[in-house]
């Protein structure tokens, strides 16, 4: 929104906090909300990051969010892990979802990855997931990208699942 205020500190050490509030009067939110973020990277090839907020743009409407993830590169291997919930004060608005991501630089042309996110909603049956892996290849100035994505249970619907391939090639001048 506009007229937010947002602070940001960093630290040395690697911590770094971000916070940030909206008053209702902007015209973008009939209420006022705030979040914040918290971000370690003091060791190396480490990334943690947990945040917090809450959303209410019509009132009577909240909604409290938080997540934690994190990342760790080693050598050519990149593990993340994200864990999300939304706590809601509307019938079936909690939602909770967590993903897992694993990518392989195999050498400086070529890198595989793949992925998986679980989403589930309070009051409803079956659970949303989807999985998704890719590869990528370069060569000078041409890359050349595929991946594969399947979602199963789309918005928690046992008859909605879909899947997906993409093939791209750029240049690079």
């Amino acid at each position: 929104g506009e007229n937010m205020f947002t602070y940001t500190y960093d630290h040395d050490s690697g911590f770094k906090f971000v916070g940030a509030y909206l008053n209702a009067s902007d015209a973008q939110s009939d209420t006022s909300y705030s979040d914040f973020g918290i971000e370690y990277t003091g060791i190396e090839g480490l990334r943690l990051v947990y945040a917090a907020g809450d959303v209410e743009s019509v009132t009577n409407t909240k909604t409290d969010e938080t997540t934690i993830a994190g990342t760790y590169a080693m050598g050519a291997i990149t593990l993340g892990v994200q864990v999300s919930e939304s706590d809601s004060n509307v019938a079936n608005g909690d939602t909770e979802s967590t993903g897992v991501g694993i990518s392989y630089q195999v050498n400086d042309d070529l890198a595989v990855s793949y992925g998986i996110n679980t989403s589930e909603v309070t009051g409803t049956s079956p659970d949303q997931e989807a999985t998704a892996v890719s590869a990528s290849y370069t060569l000078g100035s041409l890359s050349i990208s595929a991946s594969m994505h399947q979602v199963d249970n789309i918005n928690n619907s046992g008859t909605n699942d879909r899947e997906a391939y993409n093939i791209s090639l750029g240049f690079a001048f």
